[in-house]
């Protein structure tokens, strides 16, 4: 549910903006360029024509407030100026950070008269002054939520906005880059600052929300006074911290929709955007909604240079998580990062152009209202660079430019066509931001993130499509809904399912791992699963899981429907015991570790189904393309059983086929070739068609059996125009 605070926000911006006609394409591509002080104003003139003759519409500045506001009410703009002029010259529009929110610092006058706005980590020290690897000028040291933060806030975006809002060159306002808690990437641990205002503004938040029995109640503590609250400095603190956590995402939310209703008020016209990072975050859903679109940064290297190149298929998960969050489903790929080798001590593979011109593709395909890359030269100040860049360091032209050319030309072909529409798809996955927070607490999130992500791995690879949902969303529509590790059932949980299995001819139910083993106040189940014992007759009786020893003595066989297989060491498992009319349908031995109802709508692994396949590809820590996928025959086997297929029939080399809408009419089946070699394949929409016509090549493609034969190259893109039949 919206809190109070998504409310005002979302109650204010209630009339949507018409975000056409700002760009020169339906869909543009851009670049990040200038972060004051690099690159300097002597190459912008020739790297801007460079640019837009590369087909980009779009530049983007990363504005520092340190930057800018160097005395109190000063501002020293001249060279923002140069560059939107320069912009405009080349028929470009400018990406407007205000860099406020998370990354970048404050002025230094502003801590020198308020030295408590410094953010207080829990252990009381506080931050002191540091650079980053993004931000050679300084990263966020301050907290947001001091009271004097929103007053010099307010006086800077009434000098920067209406200075730039009637600008040709003016596209959009970028308001907050890589949304979290204050000084996020200075924190030496991940838990937000403790400044005693923040504090004071937490316990203001439970005091507007509960008396103090029903504190109790809810944190299941003997607080006697007010006075005895305080926020929780461990995550341990299971109850306590959600509570904080949830705070700290309003809190943002909050922060971020002051500020895009200031900003509306001043412009609003112009289009505003924040982002996340690449995958589901319990954060989002609060705070997405009460700005225009939202987007995403990733790294796009280390795929198509493995063993599993279809592990690809990572940043289509986080793209379409940002489709299923955004407002009105508008989101932007806001950073395709070249790569990350990280300066003199390489993180990454160099991105390769076909990766590149991938990520461009994938981001129109999952209906992305545009792509902007992560950046045109490197950072010559810090570490960063080389690596995030498409230019050399000598301003030339990488592989990564020319790839970025040829995608966007070759996307200009089909401009009459979008944007695309995504028709809904039979088969749905969930995510619990709760459930996701309980892993988290626990030093788990990547695993959770790796457990959610393989069973969309595994039926991207086999051209079926997938939506996303949460519990806020209607699942009704669905063939089959699965939800991996819904740990944490709170109300609106227990309501969406509930509301699948109350009704007779609703979707098929597939949960699995730590399901409903929390209450929604974050403890554990009393009788799990939480809430849900008069429709699921089945008891949680135990826990354990495999470990080398039953691995080496073959005890890690699972039997389940589609095939016996066999579980890593470390694999968690629930032992489960069916009651009346539910059945036994997954052992380990003689432990039943899987149930499902007698008419078959309801189905419960004790284990995550993530665990039955071994493919696992090494990977980077920083951004590991490694993670489990689900056995093939276990997700057909779960398809079948809900009658659920793939949209396309392949025969041939494997390409990676989607579906969707023109705005022509008719669809257009979009084929990606991951795999080194040219792919020759014929493919048969199953909705039938009457015509195909090859947009890329302008070339009538004969069918045969409603079928037609293509090729395509390593790192391609096919795209088909369909008669729908």
């Amino acid at each position: 549910m919206n809190t109070p605070h998504d409310d005002q926000w979302l109650q204010l911006r209630s009339h949507d903006k018409d975000l056409s006609g700002i760009f020169d394409k339906p869909f543009p591509v851009g670049i990040e360029y200038y972060r004051p002080p690099v690159p300097p104003p002597e190459f912008w003139d020739e790297d801007l024509r460079r640019i837009k003759a590369a087909g980009m519409s779009i530049v983007r500045t990363w504005y520092q407030w340190n930057w800018v506001e160097t005395m109190p009410n000063q501002y020293e703009f001249d060279d923002l100026d140069q560059f939107f002029d320069i912009a405009a010259k080349h028929g470009l529009k400018v990406w407007a950070d205000s860099t406020l929110g998370t990354h970048m610092a404050c002025p230094a006058w502003m801590l020198r008269e308020h030295p408590d706005m410094r953010a207080v980590w829990r252990d009381g020290s506080v931050q002191q002054d540091r650079a980053g690897e993004w931000s050679p000028q300084g990263s966020m040291t301050h907290n947001f939520d001091h009271p004097m933060w929103r007053v010099y806030v307010e006086r800077y975006l009434r000098q920067f906005i209406p200075r730039y809002k009637d600008h040709e060159a003016m596209g959009i306002w970028g308001i907050w880059d890589g949304i979290s808690f204050a000084a996020a990437w200075t924190a030496p641990e991940p838990y937000p600052p403790y400044n005693d205002y923040t504090i004071a503004k937490y316990k203001d938040w439970l005091y507007k929300r509960y008396t103090l029995d029903e504190l109790n109640e809810r944190l299941l503590r003997r607080y006697r006074s007010w006075e005895d609250v305080d926020a929780p400095r461990s995550k341990d603190a299971l109850v306590e911290y959600g509570l904080w956590q949830q705070f700290q995402n309003e809190n943002m939310a909050d922060h971020l929709g002051w500020m895009a209703d200031l900003i509306d008020r001043l412009d609003g016209k112009h289009e505003q955007r924040s982002h996340g990072g690449s995958y589901p975050d319990m954060r989002h859903e609060t705070i997405s909604p009460v700005i225009d679109s939202w987007g995403l940064s990733h790294h796009s290297a280390d795929h198509l240079t493995t063993d599993e190149p279809y592990s690809i298929a990572n940043q289509a998960y986080g793209f379409q998580w940002c489709r299923t969050v955004g407002r009105n489903n508008r989101w932007w790929n806001e950073e395709i990062y070249g790569s990350f080798v990280g300066g003199l001590n390489p993180r990454e593979k160099m991105t390769t152009g076909e990766e590149s011109l991938i990520c461009v593709w994938l981001t129109l395909i999952e209906g992305g209202a545009g792509a902007m890359f992560w950046q045109y030269r490197p950072e010559y100040m810090t570490f960063e660079a080389p690596g995030l860049n498409l230019a050399a360091l000598d301003g030339e032209p990488t592989e990564r430019f020319v790839a970025a050319t040829k995608a966007i030309a070759d996307i200009d072909k089909i401009e009459d066509h979008l944007p695309v529409t995504i028709p809904p798809a039979d088969v749905a996955i969930g995510y619990s931001g709760l459930s996701h927070e309980l892993f988290e607490c626990n030093g788990a999130s990547t695993a959770f993130i790796r457990r959610h992500r393989a069973m969309f791995r595994t039926l991207w690879t086999h051209n079926v499509a997938v939506d996303m949902v949460t519990p806020k969303m209607d699942w009704s529509n669905h063939e089959l809904v699965y939800l991996p590790n819904f740990a944490s059932l709170d109300d609106e949980a227990l309501a969406a399912i509930r509301g699948v299995l109350e009704q007779a001819d609703g979707p098929k139910l597939v949960v699995d791992g730590y399901f409903g083993t929390f209450a929604g106040k974050g403890h554990w189940s009393y009788k799990p699963p939480e809430g849900l014992d008069d429709l699921i007759d089945c008891r949680l009786a135990d826990f354990d899981m495999i470990n080398r020893f039953d691995v080496k003595a073959g005890n890690n066989v699972v039997a389940m429907p589609g095939g016996e297989f066999e579980l890593p060491a470390d694999t968690a498992y629930a032992m489960l015991e069916p009651r009346g009319d539910m059945q036994a349908i997954a052992h380990i031995g003689d432990r039943c570790v899987g149930v499902q109802s007698a008419d078959g709508r309801f189905t419960w692994y004790g284990f995550s189904i993530s665990a039955t396949s071994s493919t696992n590809v090494p990977g980077m820590p920083y951004e590991p393309t490694s993670g489990p996928l689900v056995h093939d025959d276990v997700a057909m086997s779960m398809l079948g059983s809900a009658g659920v297929d793939s949209w396309f029939e392949i025969t041939g080399d494997r390409l990676v086929a989607f579906r969707r809408g023109s705005k022509q009419g008719g669809s257009l089946v979009f084929l990606i070739n991951v795999e080194d070699r040219i792919a020759k394949t014929t493919v048969k929409p199953r909705w039938g068609i009457t015509t195909a016509h090859d947009l890329l090549n302008d070339q009538a493609l004969a069918l045969a059996d409603g079928a037609f034969e293509i090729e395509v190259g390593y790192g391609e893109v096919g795209v088909v125009h369909c008669a729908d039949g």
